[in-house]
């Protein structure tokens, strides 16, 4: 058996710093663009101008345009 070191990718709320999660426990996967699908799919979280945002952190108004929430400390 040989140990190698593996590069995998998880998603950060940049309001809160809340690490995404699938409900199993998983907050890593092996490709940056899995990592984002996941999230934005399982979890309803929103890339905003280049950032990522969980959904405790922004809200979707009756013209359908995106409010990020105050951050957080």
């Amino acid at each position: 058996m040989a140990i190698f070191e593996e590069k995998m990718y998880g998603l950060q709320c940049d309001n809160c710093d809340e690490i995404c999660s699938d409900g199993n426990g998983i907050n890593i996967w092996p490709d940056r663009n899995q990592a984002i699908a996941n999230a934005q799919e399982w979890n309803e979280w929103i890339e905003h101008e280049g950032k990522y945002y969980c959904p405790k952190c922004y809200e979707i108004d009756d013209n359908d345009c995106v409010i990020i929430k105050a951050k957080k400390k």
